[in-house]
């Protein structure tokens, strides 16, 4: 019996391009280089093994590269809107844009969804004082979605704040502080079979394996990459798994 072969951690960008197959690498650095010169003061490095550039401590834009293509991340919506013309060749998948190796890398393109990505950001933050809010706006912004869940109940839980179905039974979300000790706010929620390695392998940088359950068919969300709209589809789903689940009340003897 052969062992699998694991795959090889890299320390840096560069590494990480390299470590590719050598017909994909002039992509990857073409890549590279259209984000660097549209963020001259962005921070490089690795998040989930993969290139990561970041403003302030804050996640602007990460790359990818695949067997035939290579992703950019995220795709919001917005995004989407703001270049729909320029993107319309290119397939989109769960916040992700996808550009085939087979074909010229877009320099100007990435450059321009690189910029728009930094506004986005800047504006969202004088906008919404998120990164103030921290700790509790994160709870709060929790809670405001669950409110409008049917019978939804609230509880601490293993010293973390805890959503369920009904009061005090079937969780179907927890409140995570620290992501991997790195002070990231997320939420864990279940979610339909199969779709969780798909979720992470096509946005890393959004979604993440939970610690304890994440076997388990749970993913962690980080929130301070994910929009309110999407947030709120995420709960109403898990509730609706994790009420499924529930077993019918035993119904008393002679009825």
């Amino acid at each position: 019996m052969t062992a699998k072969r694991s795959r090889k951690r890299v320390a840096s960008v560069p590494e990480y391009v390299a470590s590719k197959p050598k017909e994909s690498r002039a992509s990857l650095e073409a890549v590279r280089r259209a984000i660097l010169k549209a963020l001259p003061n962005a921070q490089e490095g690795l998040a989930y093994q993969m290139p990561a550039y970041t403003l302030n401590g804050v996640g602007v834009l990460y790359f990818a590269g695949w067997k035939s293509h290579y992703s950019l991340y995220p795709a919001s919506d917005a995004l989407v809107e703001a270049f729909a013309k320029e993107l319309a060749p290119y397939e989109r998948s769960k916040g992700t844009l996808k550009f085939p190796l087979s074909e010229p890398v877009p320099v100007r393109l990435i450059e321009r969804i690189a910029k728009f990505r930094a506004r986005q950001l800047t504006t969202r933050d004088a906008a919404t004082g998120r990164r103030k809010g921290g700790r509790e706006g994160q709870v709060d912004r929790i809670r405001r979605i669950c409110a409008a869940l049917p019978s939804a109940f609230e509880k601490m839980s293993h010293g973390t704040p805890c959503f369920f179905v009904e009061q005090g039974k079937g969780c179907f979300a927890m409140f995570s502080e620290h992501h991997r000790d790195d002070g990231r706010l997320s939420l864990w929620v279940p979610v339909a079979d199969g779709l969780q390695p798909l979720m992470i392998e096509e946005s890393p940088d959004i979604y993440f394996y939970p610690r304890y359950v994440g076997a388990g068919g749970w993913v962690g969300i980080l929130l301070d990459r994910i929009a309110d709209d999407a947030l709120e589809s995420h709960l109403r789903q898990a509730r609706r798994i994790i009420a499924s689940k529930r077993k019918p009340a035993r119904k008393p003897r002679g009825m």
